[in-house]
């Protein structure tokens, strides 16, 4: 029976959550001539290549080499400027949010493009300030460009996280940082076992759990899916209530049809502290690497850190139990090589997650197994850097089977601020 209420509520999100029309991820409004195009693009190297003589021609017939280009880029949620002034072949980028610029002289604009790319992807020396260019192009530049401060990669990249809702790493729930954050959550809240209770007795020795979870949101300006596998391997000492684990959750993430890779591990340990008639208190802690990116951005990052958690838990009447789950974590993002450059995204952000689940015996499953249900609430706040969605909440329910293969299904309604929302199917099992 729970899988296939499982299935059937996957089915109605599915129709609920899946996006009809999807955004492209980046669209272009240019102006050449007096004449204004709207451009969507699938991929940055797309939208970059629009920028080359040839294209601008296909795109403009007024276009010659020399003309004159302004245009606004909109990154699904976050916007930079890039304007070409008259008589040059000099992109010069402007972010709107900050008002730096840096400009990338060249005397082809197939050459600017290439060194716009290494910029993108973090390489040196591919960008110059606007005061070093010639006064005769400065002179053509608004003064708000022409007196700007000079633009460096990760200052795009933390705006697009502030403003959008689409980024791999950070800025949505979904992304790298927070979900990071969430497995350190579930570690402290849910060890191998599959049912919720106190002071359990468990066999020591290995144990592994396998799982799969669909992730369905959607927000103001992007569409996300994401299937992850969370895989986890643990070590348990009888004698003194310590749980040794390692857990990797890898998964494929797609927003707005751009698909994106994430993973992360983390080791740590969950140890009991106090227990007695009708309480028990854990506490958790560990350390987390994770990497994410997308051929599409043209970039990925990876992301280091370690959290803290308390799990305490009460014997309420009618045999409820009451898990109070808090977690407090530190992630920052370092630079990894991707597609052959390397970006930092500079970004240290704190996560508050404080929840509890309440669960009672429900009955039997038909081969005897005892079965166990309960709802959970869960709010998460991030500081430090900014990020689009820096509150949500997760409504979730559960069932739990027992036995050898000890089971559990969940199903999770998420809300936060800026528009999202999103629910959440898993299914995992330990043995």
């Amino acid at each position: 029976m729970p899988r296939r209420l499982l299935y059937a509520g996957l089915a109605v999100a599915w129709v609920a959550f899946a996006p009809g029309a999807r955004a492209q991820l980046i669209q272009v409004t240019a102006t050449v001539g007096g004449v204004t195009q709207v451009l969507n693009f699938s991929s940055l190297d797309a939208a970059l290549a629009q920028l080359t003589g040839a294209n601008l021609a296909a795109t403009f017939p007024a276009y010659v080499e020399g003309s004159a280009v302004q245009s606004s880029v909109n990154f699904n949620g976050a916007a930079f400027n890039v304007v070409v002034p008259q008589g040059t072949t000099i992109p010069i980028v402007q972010d709107p949010a900050s008002g730096r610029a840096v400009a990338f002289p060249n005397t082809t604009s197939t050459a600017a493009v290439a060194n716009v790319r290494a910029f993108f992807q973090g390489q040196p020396n591919s960008g110059v300030p606007v005061s070093q260019l010639p006064a005769s192009v400065q002179a053509a530049l608004p003064a708000t460009i022409r007196n700007a401060p000079t633009l460096a990669p990760s200052q795009i990249l933390q705006s697009a996280v502030a403003i959008g809702l689409s980024d791999p790493v950070a800025g949505n729930p979904m992304s790298l940082l927070p979900m990071m954050a969430a497995a350190d959550y579930l570690a402290a809240s849910a060890p191998s076992g599959g049912m919720l209770g106190l002071n359990q007795p468990r066999s020591g020795g290995w144990r592994v759990s396998v799982g799969v979870n669909v992730n369905l949101a959607t927000s103001s300006s992007a569409e996300s899916q994401s299937i992850s596998a969370p895989l986890r391997a643990s070590y348990y000492i009888p004698r003194s209530a310590t749980e040794i684990f390692l857990d990797a959750p890898i998964g494929w993430v797609s927003i707005s049809s751009v698909d994106l890779f994430q993973g992360s591990a983390g080791l740590g340990v969950r140890q009991r502290v106090l227990s007695g008639t009708g309480y028990e208190w854990n506490v958790t802690g560990g350390m987390r690497w994770g990497i994410a990116g997308s051929e599409a951005y043209g970039r990925g990052s990876a992301a280091a850190g370690g959290s803290l958690s308390s799990d305490l838990r009460l014997a309420l009447p009618a045999s409820y139990t009451l898990a109070i789950t808090n977690t407090f974590a530190y992630y920052q993002t370092e630079e990894v090589n991707f597609g052959g450059g390397a970006v930092r995204y500079d970004l240290q952000n704190q996560f508050y997650r404080n929840g509890f689940t309440i669960a009672r015996p429900i009955g039997q499953t038909a081969g005897g197994l005892p079965l166990q249900g309960g709802l959970s609430f869960v709010q998460t706040n991030i500081t430090g850097d900014r990020s689009r969605v820096d509150n949500w909440q997760e409504y979730g329910a559960m069932i739990a089977m027992g036995g050898s293969l000890p089971s559990r299904f969940h199903a999770t309604y998420l809300n936060g601020n800026n528009g999202f929302q999103g629910v959440r199917f898993g299914f995992s099992t330990a043995f």
